[in-house]
């Protein structure tokens, strides 16, 4: 049999609603209209891949519009230009700011997995790079529409951190020092900050009793509802599926999941 993969999309889909966690990664649903912000930031992460690796070239913001066609073809023709003018906007701001980073990437979208035991653990992690003091950080590249000392406080740790740290740690058998945070912030004009943590030890430790905890429980199964059907003013994306489940409802509005070995965590934030 096997074994259970657990990234912290799972996870956070597991505590938020154990139904929700069966729909997405038992039954494989997904709902089939993306929000348009985290197109925005899934766009913006590629495009900060490929300049990185030293592959990005003009043609990517000129052929962006395209992009999105291509991609994200349940858009309209008005969502999929906001999509194209939003990340072009952002990442030519991104480049021109950044033309002369003193940050030494070493490596750009590194796949973690390491076996736990009773299962693996995955993850993304955006990027690795040396600043000045020639240690080992990790990079999260953030696109947001504000930035504030609630939201920065919210990247002082945490679950996805805690997972992404412990993974690189064991690929690369050197400690992450900290996560370097790139903000890039959609605003009317686009705004830049990076913001520099350190890593949380204690977050690691209360990580790993995290999932082991929730993969015990997802081994016995018990797929119920929770209450909690809406957060960030938004209603969950399984909310139809929830109050009328039928053939029709998932044809109307879900569609099978895309399965790959390792999954790409997601925020509300990207």
């Amino acid at each position: 049999m096997e074994k259970l993969r657990l990234s912290n999309t799972r996870i956070q889909a597991w505590q938020h609603c154990h139904l929700r966690y069966k729909y997405c990664y038992i039954d494989n649903l997904v709902p089939k209209e993306k929000a348009e912000p985290l197109q925005v930031g899934d766009i913006v992460h590629q495009l900060i891949h490929k300049w990185v690796i030293g592959e990005f070239t003009p043609d990517d913001i000129a052929n962006l519009d395209e992009f999105v066609k291509t991609n994200y073809p349940e858009d309209d023709i008005t969502q999929a230009m906001s999509v194209a003018i939003q990340a072009a906007t952002l990442i030519q701001g991104y480049l021109k700011k950044y033309q002369d980073d003193p940050l030494q990437f070493i490596s750009s979208e590194i796949h973690i997995e390491h076996d736990l035991g009773p299962c693996i653990l995955v993850g993304k992690v955006d990027a690795l790079a040396r600043p000045e003091d020639n240690k080992l950080w990790r990079v999260e590249h953030k696109t947001t529409s504000r930035v504030d000392s609630y939201y920065l406080n919210g990247l002082k740790g945490g679950l996805q951190g805690a997972i992404y740290d412990y993974g690189i740690e064991k690929l690369f058998k050197e400690p992450v020092s900290g996560t370097i945070y790139n903000l890039l912030v959609k605003t009317k004009i686009p705004d830049y900050h990076r913001a520099y943590t350190k890593c949380n030890r204690a977050a690691i430790d209360r990580m790993l009793q995290t999932v082991e905890g929730v993969c015990r429980d997802i081994q016995r199964g018990n797929f119920y509802p929770s209450s909690n059907c809406f957060s960030y003013q938004r209603e969950c994306d399984y909310l139809h599926l929830c109050n009328y489940s039928s053939p029709e409802v998932i044809d109307a509005f879900y569609q099978k999941r895309r399965l790959e070995k390792d999954e790409a965590d997601t925020s509300i934030n990207k």
